[in-house]
């Protein structure tokens, strides 16, 4: 059975660990900073992105990209994004449990 300070300790790691997301819109990847990161009052791992457009869109796809650059986690997706927007907060959350 794994200790609390186990699951504290891969909680901690995905926080250090995921280093940028991106979004698809159309064909087009565009690559976006992680700006919040934090372990909320359940537990889980949460990580913030904004997702911005210059007009109207629909995001396709988000993702999340490690340290060194490999894919950590996909979503498809199909947000409508309406012109008068400027952008749209993002949230990954991980749950860490022992099953």
């Amino acid at each position: 059975m794994l200790t609390a300070a186990a699951i504290n300790s891969f909680k901690a790691h995905i926080d250090r660990t995921i280093a940028y997301a991106k979004y698809k819109i159309g064909a087009t990847y565009y690559q976006a900073p992680i700006h919040k990161r934090e372990i909320l009052s359940d537990g889980r791992v949460a990580v913030y992105f904004t997702i911005n457009t210059t007009g109207a869109a629909t995001i396709a796809e988000v993702q999340l990209y490690d340290t060194s650059g490999q894919l950590w986690a996909t979503k498809p997706e199909n947000i409508e994004v309406a012109s008068v927007q400027n952008g749209v907060l993002y949230r990954f959350t991980f749950s860490i449990q022992e099953v």
